[in-house]
This record gives structure tokens, C-alpha cells and sequence, in this order.
């Protein structure tokens, strides 16, 4: 027994402090007296933790039932003590290295890119870029070091008080970590994000709770291998419209001389769209887009558009910018012969509108109007042109070491060695992989990864592709 007393005694600071730190951030519980109605203590407000358990017997009583309430709540994923621990070292380097700063968001960002290979950027200033290694090599809790940067939990020993709008905190998060998914095409982390939002107990816990299952998704996507999977289920969610014609945003009416025309591709579910816009001048300028139609996790319908600039971006190894691509989403239509699409745009955007309602164009005066100005009437102007492209799939072979490609001229194979790419191994013979022409050039495409290959000598000997006549 005496031993027992002297262990407690000896972990009694320990659990005081932990204590006293969820009571004051309100980490578990979002106000003071659902944390005093959960530990049965109505004094903890006015007396402190010390005061109102005052044996060490009653502190680790009241810690573990808060351990276990968390566990109940996190499916077993946060142990209390554990969090307490990283929580403080956290603190302690956000407070000394990071606090200071003003660019949260930019640094928050960065911090993820860094940590999470193969997205790791070349761009970030030094000083950062060390930073961000003592954070790997000290693990370091990147969860809590985001949610400090996000202005979403308080410093360790904080005692701002009650919380007063936590769904709006969890808003904020989600929002940033959709701007993420989009930016750098991290689509696989869209159902966790939903599955945050849709969180009954918004609470400090819970937040830190999904941004640790968010980003152990990504983790878990971070390898080639992995990203195949996430592209592949994305194809496989593609939803085929019967939406082939002209569409404008005046109710099919000629009210505007701007106009949609949507033509399809050799993928359902994935079209070209090019926005048509003619001027006093009789100029009509038009600039072809790719739209993705894909089924939401919640049943609703996501149209997912790319400007023609996208693609070469991609190649450039950058990442996509706000005029790059749009995410816009609407309910999911009864059938696929839709007249109407009433589009909302899911996040903040500087370059595209909030809302795009269009609507198909069935009278037969305006779609002979729009075929004149498009066949003799106006002066075409396209000025990304250069960078519209064609895709045909050409994979003609996979064997236990190669992939053989269809080369653009007669019984001419490109030899693509599996191991030039991680996750190449996964490729299937149904898959989007094949020739791309863009602007007299040509590339080997791998859709399902968003490789693009020149097929220029010196960049096929940096994969170790060779120009074969048969197979081996």
C-alpha cells in the first residue's frame, strides 16, 4: 500500500496539470460546466483542479474517466495521455518558433507538402524548410501544430474560457484542408473532410481527432501506388450525361452572346466544354475546357472543370492555381437527358463565378444562330489553342517487367519499364494510359498517376522507355 501511495503521489503534478490544462483550453468539452456535470465537480470554475480533487486518489480518478470518454468517442484512435504529452511539446515549439509568424495558413500548408513525400516542395525558404525537418525529426504532433496555426487550439496553458462557436472553428479547418485537396489534386481526402463536417460532438478533441484521421489518409496516399487507387476510384465514379449541345445561362434563351458548348470525349462522364463568348467586332473567342461529371460521396453530382493551362502545369511539376480548375457540385439529376444544370461553386475562388446555371438550348433559332457564328459568321479566335490536346489509349501489352505503348508510328512500341515509376506494377490493360498530342508534341500519358512523359529521346532515357519493334 505504501508503495501504491508514494506512485500516486509521485503522479499527482502530472495529472493536476493535465487537468488543469483541459479545464482551461476547454480541449474535451467546449464549456466549463459540461466538463463539471461530466466529472460530477460543480466547483472546478471557482476553485481550480487542485482545490477540487484533492487527493491524489481523486485526480487520476477523474483523468482516467476522461481518458476513457475520449477513447469512447475516438473509436480508441487518442489516448489521453498520449495527447496531454504531445500537446505540450507542441506547444512549446509553436510558441518559440512559429507563434510570431504571420503567412498560418501559407506556413500550415507548407508544413503538410514538407512532411508528407512525394509532394514535398523545392520552393520553401530555408529557415522554414528547417523548421519543418526538426518537426519530423523531434516527432513532433503535426496535428496539433496545424490546429495552433489555424487558430483552432489554444496554447497549452491558455485560459481563453468557453468556447463559443466550435462548428464555425470546424468549418474554418475543413475549409482550408478542401482548399488543400483541390489545389494539389488530394481528392482522396474529400470523404474525410465530409465525414468532419458531419460530426454530431464538435468539440477541440474531436477536431484534432479528424485532422489526424485526415491526415493519415494522405499519408496513406502519399506513394504512387496509392494515388492509382484514388484516381482509379474517381474513375470509376464518373457519371455519363447525355449533355452533347449548346447550353447558355439565359434559359436557353438568346439574351447573352456568351454560350457552352459541351461535346464528349472517348471516356463517359468526361467532356470538352468550351466557353464561347462573341464580341461587337463579330470576334468569337473560345476557350475549350475539361469537364468531369463524378458522384459525390452524399449521392449529389460534382462537375469538376479544368482550364486548358492546367494540364501544361502539371507537366511543369507545379501546382494548380485558383484559375486552374473549379469544383462546382448539384443534386444529382433523375436522368441522364438533363436540360439543367444549376451549378454552385464549392469553394472561395478570386476567378470563377459562385454560380453557373445553365441550361440546354432546344430551340432550334438559337442553335442555328450559334452554328453561324461558329461556322462562317465571326472571326475565331482561340487563344489557348496551342494547348487543347488529343488522347487515344494505346496500352497494347503488360508483361511481368514492362508496359508496351502503341508509339505514333506503325509496329513501333514504347518499352516502359515498371520500375521507372513507383506504382507502375498496379497498371491494367482497361486503364487511361496512352498517346497525348498537345501543340505538335507528343507525351505518354498515365492518367491514373498524372504523368505525362515527352516523348523527346532525352526525357524517355530519364524513365528508361525505349522505341522497340516487338514485344518481349
Amino acid at each position: 500500500m505504501k508503495y501504491l501511495r508514494t506512485i500516486m503521489m509521485k503522479e499527482a503534478p502530472r495529472y493536476e496539470e493535465w487537468l488543469t490544462t483541459i479545464a482551461n483550453t476547454r480541449l474535451i468539452y467546449n464549456t466549463m460546466e459540461e466538463l463539471e456535470t461530466m466529472l460530477d465537480n460543480r466547483s472546478i470554475h471557482g476553485n481550480g483542479i487542485k482545490r477540487s480533487f484533492s487527493t491524489p486518489q481523486k485526480l487520476r480518478a477523474a483523468f482516467r474517466d476522461l481518458k476513457v470518454e475520449v477513447e469512447l468517442y475516438t473509436d480508441g484512435q487518442l489516448r489521453l495521455d498520449s495527447v496531454m504529452s504531445h500537446y505540450r511539446k507542441a506547444w512549446k515549439f509553436y510558441h518559440e518558433k512559429l507563434q510570431r509568424r504571420t503567412t498560418y495558413e501559407e506556413i500550415a500548408q507548407e508544413l503538410i507538402l514538407y512532411c508528407y513525400p512525394p509532394n514535398r516542395s523545392d520552393n520553401i525558404p530555408p529557415k522554414r524548410e528547417t523548421l519543418y525537418r526538426h518537426i519530423i525529426e523531434h516527432n513532433l504532433h503535426i496535428p496539433f501544430i496545424l490546429l495552433m496555426l489555424l487558430k483552432a487550439i489554444p496554447g497549452y496553458e491558455s485560459k481563453d474560457g468557453d468556447v463559443i462557436d466550435m462548428p464555425r472553428l470546424f468549418e474554418r479547418v475543413m475549409s482550408f484542408f478542401e482548399k488543400l485537396a483541390v489545389t494539389h489534386f488530394f481528392h482522396h481526402l474529400f470523404p474525410s473532410i465530409t465525414q468532419a463536417r458531419e460530426e454530431p460532438h464538435k468539440t477541440r478533441i474531436m477536431l484534432l481527432f479528424h485532422v489526424s484521421q485526415i491526415l493519415h489518409i494522405h499519408e496513406s496516399y502519399a506513394a504512387n501506388e496509392n494515388m492509382y487507387d484514388m484516381t482509379d476510384y474517381l474513375k470509376q465514379n464518373r457519371v455519363g450525361l447525355n449533355i452533347e449541345g449548346y447550353w447558355n445561362e439565359c434559359e436557353g434563351k438568346l439574351l447573352y452572346t456568351h454560350f457552352w458548348q459541351i461535346e464528349p470525349t472517348a471516356d463517359d462522364g468526361t467532356y470538352f466544354m468550351t466557353h464561347w463568348h462573341k464580341d461587337a467586332d463579330n470576334r468569337l473567342t473560345g476557350i475549350r475546357y475539361t469537364l468531369f461529371l463524378v458522384k459525390h460521396i452524399n449521392g449529389s453530382l460534382i462537375a469538376y472543370i479544368l482550364h486548358p493551362e492546367a494540364i501544361a502545369h502539371r507537366m511543369q511539376g507545379q501546382s494548380y492555381g485558383d484559375s486552374d480548375q473549379v469544383w462546382y457540385q448539384t443534386e444529382m439529376p433523375d436522368h441522364s437527358d438533363t436540360v439543367v444544370l444549376p451549378l454552385q461553386r464549392m469553394l472561395s475562388s478570386h476567378v470563377w463565378p459562385q454560380s453557373l446555371s445553365l441550361t440546354k438550348c432546344t430551340d432550334k433559332a438559337v442553335t442555328d444562330i450559334y452554328d453561324r457564328w461558329l461556322s462562317k459568321d465571326c472571326e475565331i479566335i482561340k487563344p489557348y489553342e496551342h494547348l487543347e490536346y488529343e488522347f487515344r489509349t494505346a496500352l497494347y501489352a503488360i508483361t511481368p517487367t514492362h508496359l508496351y505503348i502503341l508509339s505514333e508510328n506503325e509496329d513501333e512500341f514504347f518499352k516502359v519499364p515498371k520500375s521507372s515509376f513507383e506504382g507502375f506494377d498496379q497498371i491494367r490493360i482497361s486503364d487511361d494510359v496512352g498517346i497525348m498530342l498537345m501543340n505538335g508534341h507528343t507525351y505518354l500519358a498515365f492518367d491514373e498517376f498524372m504523368l505525362y512523359i515527352s516523348t523527346r529521346q532525352s526525357e524517355l532515357e530519364k524513365y528508361n522507355i525505349e522505341r522497340v519493334r516487338c514485344i518481349e
